[in-house]
């Protein structure tokens, strides 16, 4: 089981509420803090593993009175307002912190904050779009728990009889670039793949992959013949297996 971790989250609007329930769930430890004291205090009552302070997060003094150096990780969920996300994340770097996640409004914030040396960038709405995509295109249920701005985790249970007895290597899940699988679960047993490991039904397929690349992952697992030409017409994408997925 993986230590138990600090993290501070810098934010209280719907996409902080979903990491702090998050966390709250893998029983890390959480410090909040928000410019609005009422929304600090709704939280505080809401959840009693939860500690927090209302502060303005763009002044440094602040920042350094509340130890923010001391945590694993700090969390800014501040987008809407540009201004105050790059003046809370200089502040900061100011006390050495490098381990920042950050969401963003835009491509223009996203570019600021790569310039500021800041990696490990949330853009919501671009991850949400490959999904819709996927999602309308092969009319499959998706929930997604990423894992930074360019990856996401996901399962998939095989129940499709044309991939069982295929192994890992055949199916390119191995050192793949755009994907790569973790783990195999079979009836309830977990198993490190390896390359002449074969699938069978039922099993369930832990994956990290890229997000642009969910798409193509999604069409070569549930062997979805791709628009092609039929008298001269094209037709839509046809979905020909039963594959489910679920992105967690």
């Amino acid at each position: 089981m993986a230590r138990r971790k600090s993290f501070a989250i810098i934010g209280l609007n719907n996409f902080g509420h979903s990491i702090i329930e998050t966390l709250i769930a893998r029983k890390q430890h959480i410090m909040i803090f928000d410019i609005d004291q009422t929304k600090v205090n709704n939280m505080i009552a809401s959840y009693e593993q939860v500690d927090g302070v209302a502060l303005d997060a763009t002044v440094k003094t602040n920042l350094i009175e509340q130890g923010l150096d001391e945590y694993d990780t700090v969390i800014i969920t501040i987008a809407s307002n540009i201004e105050a996300s790059i003046l809370t994340i200089i502040g900061l770097q100011d006390l050495g912190i490098t381990n920042i996640i950050a969401k963003v409004k835009d491509i223009r914030h996203a570019r600021i904050l790569k310039a500021l040396g800041i990696n490990n960038i949330i853009q919501p709405d671009t991850m949400a779009g490959s999904i819709t995509a996927t999602k309308a295109m092969f009319d499959i249920d998706i929930e997604m728990q990423t894992v930074d701005e360019n990856y996401a985790s996901l399962i998939i249970q095989v129940t499709d009889p044309n991939i069982e007895g295929q192994t890992l290597s055949e199916l390119r899940f191995i050192n793949n670039k755009d994907y790569n699988i973790v783990y195999v679960k079979r009836k309830g047993r977990v198993i490190l793949p390896g390359d002449v490991e074969t699938i069978k039904l039922d099993d369930e397929l832990l994956f990290i992959a890229k997000i642009s690349a969910i798409n193509d992952l999604t069409i070569k697992l549930q062997k979805i013949d791709q628009e092609y030409e039929k008298d001269g017409k094209k037709t839509a994408p046809q979905k020909v297996s039963k594959i489910k997925k679920e992105l967690y």
